[in-house]
């Protein structure tokens, strides 16, 4: 597994992204922090889903939020369906 955390400090910057998770604007396209791509997801965007999302104090609702949708994604992955009885 891969992972990559780009943090930008001061100012929001993704055109080093090269999916299709930005609107006309290159703004992120998600849903609490969940992209419209597979597998890129968002945290500390400012009112992602609180006020306090985009502050290091508040971040963690939305990051405990974007953990548990892995975590899901993870388990659909990986389960395999019953053999079908004979």
């Amino acid at each position: 597994m891969t992972s990559i955390l780009w943090a930008t400090g001061f100012t929001h910057d993704y055109g080093w992204l090269k999916v299709d998770a930005l609107d006309a604007s290159g703004k992120p396209r998600h849903q609490r922090g969940v992209s419209s791509e597979p597998g890129v997801y968002f945290l500390g965007l400012p009112y992602q889903s609180r006020r306090g999302s985009s502050f290091i104090w508040g971040v963690w609702h939305d990051a405990k939020f974007v953990a548990d949708h892995i975590a899901k994604q993870r388990l659909y992955l990986a389960y395999r369906a019953p053999a079908a009885a004979e």
